[in-house]
């Protein structure tokens, strides 16, 4: 079943992001008082009485404009018109009939797709009659609506079933790796979604910010379906000053919590900075796998990967397990190795490791380095097995938990990465007290070497 898709259309600042989160019922979008916030088209799902259908929310259209981000807004809009199903065309009721209403009025009606005329901002039934002035456009009986309060938005959505094809030309999303784009302020996570999709699907300029909404993309690479999310840059908390500002970052770590692997971008013609940091701290914390492209890398003078992947993990030794790769997003240098990584620490993130493997490289690791005994307690670990996964999880059975200190339980981490191979995952160890195991001591000897002691043999001295 392919569901159909309805673009939100319209000039700016005439609410289409506030009907996008109110037919949703969610905020999926940012809204804000100044024209021109939604830039890049933005997907989701939507459902009305039992149908479901694809809802994109597009920019301000201005036709014709001479100003490049206006244009590069048009051509976004013509690429949703293009393929939806049905087009929602939104105008405002207080400013009433404009210029720019009736050119995006001719615009649908040469697409030739069916729509529906929502007049937004109609907030009591006193305003109703500045609805009738819209029939001029020629796209059908206008519908009154306020997206803010929601007032009529049951009416707006039956008007849209009833002209609404049962299938559209988008098939139903089915699952996919969902593939976080990282990074501050102008370091080509845009061009990197073009470069992988081989297409001007989102907006890319040379203006920091450019991106402000998270965007799903849908990709097949060599038979795996990849969901990249593109996402604002980040910026540090001082200078979100204003509502757009938070908001912009509020949706990057929600972005996170949606991924299952990120992709930290970096410019490689520049240091690290507080944001990097900042952001590679939030993707060591959040459980996601990770991958770190160095894009730009046509800018670097010194192009020695090798060393340059030694300064970045001393610099970031927190996700020494993400494996960099190197790219130049507009010759779409690195692309291929960037999606072959995407795919192996996705696997990796989902990895289950036979119990004789895991149990063999647990006590490999613990029998070259036991652990410290504080204050002259020993600390004895027992046995692990795995307890989850998305990522790795393991329950490592013990006499002490809460003596081990943290650098044994960032040494064991790194010996279980080392021997069972996993890659670009993080790995959470979990620690539980328990009594020894009844074959113990002899187990013990036989695994690390050590031989038996007995509490008889304490007792009596010997």
């Amino acid at each position: 079943m392919m569901l159909p898709v309805v673009a939100i259309i319209g000039r700016p600042n005439v609410g289409k992001s506030t009907l996008f989160n109110r037919i949703l019922r969610r905020r999926a979008a940012i809204v804000d008082d100044r024209p021109g916030v939604t830039r890049d088209r933005n997907y989701a799902q939507a459902e009305w009485s039992g149908r479901r259908f694809y809802l994109v929310d597009t920019g301000g259209l201005v036709p014709h404009s001479r100003d490049r981000m206006e244009a590069s807004i048009a051509r976004q809009v013509e690429a949703a018109v293009v393929e939806s199903d049905l087009l929602l065309v939104a105008v405002d009721a207080k400013e009433g009939l404009t210029d720019i209403d009736r050119q995006v009025a001719r615009l649908v009606q040469r697409s030739g797709k069916p729509a529906v005329l929502a007049v937004n901002k109609v907030d009591s039934a006193r305003d109703e009659p500045d609805v009738y002035e819209f029939f001029q456009l020629g796209l059908g009986e206008p519908v009154p609506v306020s997206a803010a309060s929601g007032r009529s938005s049951g009416d707006l959505l039956d008007a849209v079933l009833e002209k609404l094809p049962e299938t559209g030309g988008e098939p139903e999303e089915a699952g996919g790796i969902r593939v976080a784009l990282l990074g501050r302020p102008n370091v080509g996570k845009s061009s990197l979604v073009n470069a992988i999709t081989g297409q001007e699907r989102v907006i890319v300029d040379s203006e920091p910010g450019t991106t402000r909404d998270a965007v799903d993309t849908v990709f097949l690479w060599r038979d795996t379906r990849l969901v990249l999310i593109d996402t604002a840059g980040l910026r540090r908390k001082s200078r979100a000053t204003d509502d757009l500002e938070f908001y912009t970052r509020l949706r990057t770590e929600r972005t996170i919590e949606r991924a299952q692997v990120a992709v930290l971008v970096l410019d490689g013609s520049q240091g690290l900075s507080h944001l990097d940091l900042t952001l590679a701290g939030m993707l060591e914390a959040s459980d996601r796998a990770v991958v770190t492209a160095v894009n730009k890398w046509d800018l670097v003078a010194d192009d020695n990967q090798a060393q340059f992947i030694g300064w970045l993990r001393r610099e970031m030794p927190f996700l020494a397990h993400s494996e960099p790769v190197f790219t130049t997003a507009p010759e779409a240098l690195g692309i291929p190795h960037l999606l072959q990584e995407i795919v192996s620490a996705w696997h990796q993130w989902r990895k289950r490791v036979e119990p004789e493997l895991l149990t063999a490289a647990f006590e490999e690791t613990v029998s070259k380095n036991q652990p410290p005994a504080p204050r002259g307690r020993e600390v004895v670990l027992y046995s692990i097995r795995q307890s989850g996964i998305e990522p790795p999880a393991f329950e490592v059975l013990t006499n002490q938990p809460k003596l081990l200190p943290e650098s044994y339980r960032r040494y064991l981490i790194g010996g279980l990465r080392e021997r069972l191979g996993i890659k670009g995952s993080p790995i959470r160890v979990f620690y539980r007290k328990s009594q020894p195991p009844q074959d113990w001591q002899k187990r013990r000897y036989l695994a690390f070497g050590q031989r038996p002691r007995y509490r008889a043999d304490r007792a009596g001295g010997a």
